[in-house]
């Protein structure tokens, strides 16, 4: 536990240094951001800003981590190109984290089906065309609606797609669920502020909390 938390602080340091360059990128842009493609096997990242601005290179630099995250995605950008953002790399483990920006200006219980839909055809179509890839769903970020990066947003339609998709996971074989939603939440029942300036993105803490949620799947 001891060594854990030492590698969580060495973690934290470096996120605190990489998260503002990271963010002053383009956004849009597609980033290389890996130094450790596999032929056969790779752990991938596919998601939109959140995963986009993720430094995976510095904090898993051991790994090949795949950062397939493109800022501004909706679910439909990724089921409309599922072998560039996944197939092609040969997973053995893929992680999904979308569906925030789907939900940007729009609340209602037909969209929130639609989203939850969506991300369940990106999760069948990786068992369908690489069935050994292990799947985790990540549970959509809690926002902060008293900070402008939010938007839209609201926690509520947040929680309806969450408690859909954990559902998925919790009867279909070859799929986790990732329950990050809670553990950003702060007392409030929102995004935690110590974990974002924007109310929607992590800042350096946020990352290194994220980092800690998933390293224990990365790793095993």
């Amino acid at each position: 536990m001891k060594k854990f938390t030492i590698i969580l602080l060495i973690i934290t340091g470096i996120l605190i240094l990489q998260v503002s360059e990271t963010i002053a990128l383009s956004l849009g842009e597609v980033q290389t951001k890996t130094n450790n493609i596999n032929q056969n096997e790779n752990i991938v990242f596919v998601g939109d800003s959140i995963f986009d601005w993720f430094p995976t290179e510095k904090i898993f630099s051991d790994l090949p981590i795949v950062n397939s995250g493109i800022c501004g995605n909706k679910t439909t950008d990724i089921l409309n190109n599922m072998e560039e953002r996944i197939y092609k790399y040969n997973p053995t483990k893929v992680f999904i984290q979308i569906g925030t920006n789907d939900i940007e200006w729009e609340d209602s219980e037909e969209l929130n089906e639609e989203v939850y839909q969506n991300i369940v055809k990106i999760a069948e179509g990786v068992k369908e065309n690489r069935s050994m890839s292990e799947i985790y769903i990540i549970s959509i970020y809690p926002v902060n609606n008293n900070l402008p990066g939010a938007n839209e947003r609201h926690i509520s339609e947040i929680k309806a797609i969450n408690a859909k998709l954990k559902k998925y996971c919790s009867t279909t074989d070859g799929v986790e669920y990732i329950d990050a939603f809670s553990q950003l939440t702060g007392p409030d029942g929102m995004l935690d502020t110590d974990y974002t300036e924007d109310g929607l993105h992590p800042n350096g803490l946020g990352y290194a909390k994220l980092t800690e949620i998933l390293m224990k799947y990365i790793y095993e």
